[in-house]
């Protein structure tokens, strides 16, 4: 179970339960919020529920519900929170705690998510204002969900550990034969390797382009400011922000040669000049975050802008490297030497791939070649790319053994949804709770 945090996307509906939280005003006589149930001592607000259920009908890209479901979803979100105040007090009484550090520890990275989605400090500052919060009320926001969550979570691991079993092979099994059914098909998938040459590869394209980034790059090493070279010189979308590309993880870069420079680089340093299929980077670490293992880049493109003449020649390469390859030479070894895809692994292999996930022209391409036979050189956006089938099946039901792993996981959630059912029951026997007449409607 992960530890879920509110997301900067929710400012707007956590106002809604400031009353609930203590930090709410009222003029006089007005009503703010009623108590809809109490557990133990512990109450729950109107807008408790009224805040999950608009982040239940945001995730889900909800605008409207009719009165019937909007009614029974505020039933079960009151169910399901009277379940996490009753964890809660079961806490207490089998004293679990949650140190303060590794609360901070959530708080702090749900707060760099947030300024993250919202594209820095300032945009983040702005919404907090327009939602009428300090970050300081915030913070205490953030601190008494994270916690409750928390303590849920080591309740539940803690004492439903105690009654979970090994699953057998047989168990798997009749699983699987029960809900056959359900199981989606395997979709249709073909193996491919390819060799991809970009435009940016041709000697005219690539020479202009590295010529550009090269001075660029003196002038950051002769101490230019990193942000004002980029926005009047960068050739990437990011340009106006000082091509600031945000938090990120090095691991999500589809680029190898991007990723692999990123990586080596000390909170400051820019890199060399780095060339991938959209032209000539040069990157800058800016911040790094220990916590989340996140680090935040800011980058200078200059476009390999290939002219016609720059496209034959690329073509002309292309042609001869199929040639080559329908003459009897290794695919390998030339995907190697000039592939381009940051997608294709040695040898250029893009392993196992969803027909359906192509795009139609690729498709249109696989239908008509047979497994071992070489494309023709196919025109891309980009570039020019050629592909060689080295597998196909067709859609069919999956296999018990290719299912395993998912069939555990859904037969090990299913185990736990009933033992999660049959403890907080118990708990409702443990401790007093109370609800307030009708169940909350949520405007």
């Amino acid at each position: 179970m992960r530890v879920r945090t509110p997301g900067l996307v929710m400012l707007a509906m956590l106002a809604t339960v400031v009353a609930a939280t203590g930090t709410g005003r009222a003029e006089e006589g007005e009503l703010i919020d009623r108590i809809v149930a109490v557990v133990e001592d512990e109450a729950i607000f109107h807008s408790d529920v009224e805040q999950v259920v608009r982040q239940i009908m945001l995730q889900e890209g909800r605008l409207s519900l009719s009165e019937e479901e909007r009614a029974a979803l505020a039933e079960k979100v009151l169910q399901d929170l009277i379940n996490d105040r009753l964890v809660i007090a079961q806490a207490g009484r089998l004293g679990i705690d949650v140190p303060f550090k590794e609360v901070e520890e959530q708080v702090q990275r749900a707060l760099e998510e947030n300024r993250r989605l919202l594209g820095g400090e300032e945009a983040f500052t702005r919404q907090l204002a327009r939602e009428g919060f300090t970050i300081d009320e915030l913070k205490q926001l953030y601190r008494r969900q994270i916690k409750n969550r928390m303590l849920v979570e080591r309740v539940l691991q803690a004492e439903m550990a105690k009654q979970r079993r090994e699953v057998s092979d047989d168990d798997l099994r009749r699983y699987y034969d029960e809900h056959r059914a359900e199981i989606p098909e395997r979709p249709a998938v073909v193996h491919l390797k390819t060799i991809f040459i970009p435009f940016a590869a041709s000697a005219g394209a690539s020479s202009a382009a590295r010529q550009k980034i090269d001075d660029i790059h003196r002038r950051l090493l002769a101490g230019e400011p990193f942000a004002d070279l980029a926005r009047d010189r960068s050739e990437d979308p990011s340009a106006p922000g000082g091509g600031d590309l945000g938090w990120l993880r090095i691991s999500d870069l589809s680029e190898p040669a991007f990723a692999a420079a990123a990586a080596a680089l000390e909170i400051g340093e820019v890199s060399e000049p780095v060339l991938t299929t959209y032209g000539y980077h040069v990157i800058q670490a800016t911040e790094r975050n220990p916590v989340t293992g996140e680090v935040r880049l800011r980058h200078i493109l200059i476009r390999a802008q290939a002219s016609e003449g720059d496209i034959a020649e690329v073509f002309e390469t292309a042609t001869e490297i199929r040639e080559a390859l329908l003459a009897g030479a290794p695919f390998d070894s030339l995907a190697d030497r000039y592939s381009s895809d940051p997608n294709g692994g040695p040898g250029g292999d893009l392993g196992w791939l969803k027909v359906a996930d192509l795009p139609q022209f690729f498709q249109d391409v696989l239908t008509e070649m047979k497994l071992g036979e070489i494309s023709q050189v196919l025109r891309e956006s980009a570039g020019f790319r050629i592909v060689k089938l080295e597998g196909s099946e067709g859609a069919r039901p999956y296999e018990f053994e290719e299912v395993r792993q998912e069939l555990m996981r859904l037969y090990q959630g299913e185990q736990a949804g009933a033992m999660y059912a049959d403890y907080v029951e118990g708990l409702r026997e443990k401790f007093h709770v109370d609800l307030k007449g009708e169940p909350p409607a949520v405007d």
